[in-house]
């Protein structure tokens, strides 16, 4: 039986190993020396591990469940880029889009640390014992974390760390283009292999994939689905880049009409989810009070008379005070005052409070000028706690099956694949996918959201899909200058009209499913433009490296980057970075405005 896997032979060094750390006691928030956070001084070797180790670790840290990983990963930038969370706290630059290279580094780090460090030496060793199953589902888990990381910050060290030998010290980066073709590459020949598994002859290894998988417990039909559901969704990311990629030998739309024929879908949008008892570690992001709902989430939500709203998110959790006005509380007895330090003066509550708890859904606007912590956006919307806090065991979201539909009807609407095909018109896989989606977050979240009626999720999602409002208004309940008018006006109704009308009813819809899973969904949002996000009222950064009014596309290098890999940086990474570069605002090189290649600023979405 395979135990455990023989030392690397392409490329081997001192790993720090985070599984030390996975059940950490850290108890605040952190915002400084991240890096020394998640890792251990004991070094181990990784081939030394268990099979099932070797394998826990990239699988989870997809989603990683350790805390302070987790803040470093996208709580401090994506999360916050995507529209569906904002800190209160602002003391991180990041919300006023003055980028903070310290706060950026989080993706990066996590995938070369703990994913692609475990994935390529998994699939160098599986390969070289023909144990070409592990081999493949493994290809696919390093696709999910190279597909977000090179999402996030455009070309990557890719190939030169997997052709690396135990000399190498730089690693030249590889362009975008380059990372998607080996991916889709990968995801192709994984489906082959696993589509010809013989469950006699291949019993062992079956065996010993089920005793480690943390996502599908083993089930290969599982793993063929998610394969091709990547597919279908990196072949519609490079929807501006079809000519290219056709130019380079790469078909987008036959391996879309090849994906289609076996997505998520096809088990009925089922969520891929880890439910191993590790730590979701979102619930303390709120707790730490460095988390908050995004404005353009709630409104979306609000406005749309969306069911899965409780589901997400708990109405404001104390008072709202107005700007200016503060309370204390003593021996049972809150005062209220307006003014602070010897000028404040005491008021009735009447006067202070703009909305008393648990009164209403409530997001905080992405950059305006945040004070530090604590404040009255702390005081706004909450994760939902479940019983006595038991959210913290929430499984971890890998995939939610309900994108997959979505896919297909933007395949469809594309004239990239047939309604037969796609199973259905572009209408219905829209309202399948809308129904999955409740259905999926009913019995994901219900269990945690301590509602007062259940949620009928075939009900819900027959009246949602009769509503026709959009977006909210925000109405700030602090402070009025952050009011804005509704970005988006479609309603859940399915209204059909032209391809980037139902185009904008798809991606919608696809955001709202997606939650909170942000990396995919800002990746959608910066492709498509939806939904359309409330601008941005500061730009501490300086129009020379984000542009206020489109805001951020990418994030910057990590540090760790530049103290390790500077040369290969600056020859190949920065220089790659540029040229892929379609941004009209003339931003360019590291930074937050700056395009990644399939963000396409030379063309629309049809």
């Amino acid at each position: 039986m395979f135990v455990t896997m023989k030392r690397n032979k392409l490329f081997t060094y001192a790993l720090i190993m985070a599984l030390p750390v996975l059940g950490g006691s850290i108890v605040t928030s952190c915002t400084d020396s991240f890096e020394s956070l998640n890792t251990s001084d004991a070094q181990v070797n990784p081939d030394d591990l268990p099979f099932s180790s070797q394998w826990l670790e990239p699988m989870t840290y997809c989603y990683p469940p350790q805390q302070n990983m987790f803040q470093f990963w996208t709580n401090l930038t994506i999360d916050w880029y995507s529209g569906y969370f904002m800190t209160p706290n602002g003391g991180f630059t990041n919300c006023k889009m003055a980028v903070n290279r310290g706060h950026s580094g989080g993706m990066h780090e996590n995938y070369y640390l703990h994913i692609f460090n475990n994935t390529r030496r998994i699939i160098a060793n599986c390969e070289e014992q023909e144990e070409n199953i592990l081999a493949a589902v493994m290809r696919i888990v390093q696709a999910y974390g190279t597909l977000m990381t090179t999402d996030a910050y455009g070309p990557l060290a890719y190939t030169s760390v997997i052709e690396a030998d135990d000399y190498t010290t730089s690693y030249y980066f590889d362009s975008q283009q380059t990372i998607y073709t080996s991916m889709l590459n990968d995801l192709g020949n994984a489906v082959k292999t696993l589509e010809s598994i013989n469950e006699t002859n291949d019993a062992t290894e079956l065996q010993n994939l089920a005793s480690a998988d943390v996502w599908c417990g083993g089930d290969i039909g599982s793993w063929i689905q998610i394969a091709n559901t990547m597919r279908l969704r990196m072949a519609l990311r490079l929807s501006k880049r079809v000519d290219e990629m056709s130019a380079a030998g790469v078909d987008l739309k036959t391996i879309a009409k090849e994906a289609a024929r076996n997505t998520l879908a096809a088990s009925g949008g089922k969520d891929i989810l880890i439910n191993k008892g590790l730590e979701n570690e979102m619930w303390l992001m709120f707790n730490w009070g460095d988390c908050g709902f995004n404005a353009n989430l709630v409104t979306l939500m609000s406005g749309m008379k969306d069911p899965r709203q409780p589901l997400y998110m708990t109405k404001n959790t104390d008072e709202i005070l107005h700007k200016g006005y503060t309370k204390e509380s003593k021996d049972g007895t809150t005062t209220y005052y307006k003014g602070t330090g010897d000028s404040k003066t005491q008021v009735e509550q009447s006067e202070a409070v703009s909305a008393p708890t648990n009164s209403g859904y409530y997001g905080i606007r992405f950059a305006f000028d945040v004070p530090n912590k604590p404040n009255s956006w702390s005081t706004l919307s909450g994760w939902i706690q479940g019983d006595n806090g038991s959210s913290y065991s929430m499984p971890l979201p890998i995939f939610k099956g309900a994108e997959s539909y979505f896919l297909l009807a933007e395949a469809e609407l594309r004239g990239w694949i047939t309604a037969q095909e796609a199973g259905g018109s572009v209408q219905e896989l829209y309202e399948r996918g809308v129904r999955a989606s409740i259905q999926n977050e009913v019995d994901y979240r219900g269990p945690y959201a301590n509602l007062t009626t259940p949620i009928n999720a075939s009900a819900a999602a027959d009246e949602y899909l009769n509503q026709t409002s959009g977006q909210a208004d925000l109405d700030d309940p602090i402070d009025d200058s952050l009011d804005h008018e509704a970005m988006n006006h479609l309603g859940a109704k399915w209204v059909g009209g032209d391809q980037e009308q139902q185009l904008e009813q798809i991606i919608i819809q696809k955001y709202l499913a997606l939650f909170p899973l942000s990396t995919e969904a800002w990746a959608e949002q910066r492709r498509t433009g939806y939904p359309r996000l409330f601008p941005a009222l500061i730009n501490q950064g300086g129009a020379s490296y984000v542009n206020t009014e489109e805001g951020l596309r990418r994030v910057i290098y990590s540090s760790n980057e530049y103290d390790t890999n500077a040369a290969e940086l600056n020859n190949s990474g920065l220089k790659l970075l540029n040229e892929e570069n379609t941004s009209k605002t003339g931003i360019t090189g590291d930074n937050g405005g700056t395009r990644v290649w399939w963000d396409n600023a030379n063309k629309g979405n049809f």
